[in-house]
């Protein structure tokens, strides 16, 4: 009798199996899956190309763009970029409400261009930004002249420009500056409080500069953990030349040289 109701069972289960519809992969309409990343590298492009909202990284580096316009980049249709590199192009000129827009935007790479000078508020409403490299490019500082203002940037790259001087003013508008790399300026001139607004300050690169007195009253009273001094007329008043400097040894490094300037 179990066999039988067995039988019965597997009979059933079976049949039901049968009219199940079998989905045909050749009938089904496939949803072509939107790309998150846009790379036209050396396609000799002069302005930037169209978007969609869904792209995160736009790659348009090794072109011939000279300018940014006003709102470009949500003119063109990007709305959820986290990335943009726009290095090895010919950049001059930046609007200040170029970057506008992008709310999720997070790194920002402009090396190897033709940049002078940035509006302070270029990127005042790019709230979750947190890398700029603009380094290679032709920028100067001013006295008593704020650079940026951005409460988000942590890591500003200015290597190899034309900078030779730093003022107490100059990063006042980067409170949660965490890394800067200054390294290949002329900077023979500091300031007596060039890093002082700088509290959260980690990594200070001052490589390949001229830069030849350092002292604690430049700082916060939270130092650097790391300052990058290789090749530098300071670093050459020792012997060996100095380096890169860490911990501990920054705040007794800083303390020497004000007892012997």
């Amino acid at each position: 009798m179990s066999s039988v109701v067995n039988l019965v069972i597997f009979a059933i289960v079976w049949q039901k199996a049968l009219l199940q519809p079998i989905d045909d992969p050749t009938t089904v309409a496939s949803t072509p899956k939107i790309p998150e990343q846009l790379v036209k590298m050396g396609q000799s492009l002069e302005e930037i190309p169209q978007g969609c909202a869904e792209i995160k990284i736009l790659n348009v580096a090794y072109n011939q763009i000279s300018t940014l316009p006003a709102y470009i980049f949500s003119n063109k249709t990007f709305k959820s970029l986290t990335k943009i590199e726009l290095n090895q192009n010919r950049i001059s000129e930046i609007h200040s409400t170029a970057f506008r827009g992008l709310k999720q935007l997070t790194t920002v790479i402009l090396s190897d261009n033709n940049i002078t000078s940035l509006d302070p508020w270029t990127f005042k409403n790019n709230h979750k930004l947190e890398k700029l490299d603009i380094s290679r490019n032709s920028i100067t500082f001013s006295k008593q002249t704020v650079f940026l203002v951005s409460h988000t940037i942590q890591t500003l790259i200015v290597s190899f420009n034309k900078i030779d001087e730093i003022s107490e003013f100059t990063f006042i508008g980067l409170p949660n500056l965490k890394n800067l790399v200054l390294d290949g300026n002329t900077l023979d001139s500091l300031g007596p409080k060039s890093f002082k607004s700088l509290s959260k300050l980690q990594y200070l690169s001052l490589a390949n500069t001229g830069v030849y007195h350092l002292s604690k009253s430049m700082f916060s009273n939270n130092l650097p953990r790391i300052i990058d001094l290789q090749d530098t007329p300071f670093s050459a008043r020792f012997e060996p030349p100095l380096r890169t400097v860490r911990n501990e040894a920054v705040g007794n490094l800083l303390k020497i040289d004000e007892i012997f300037t």
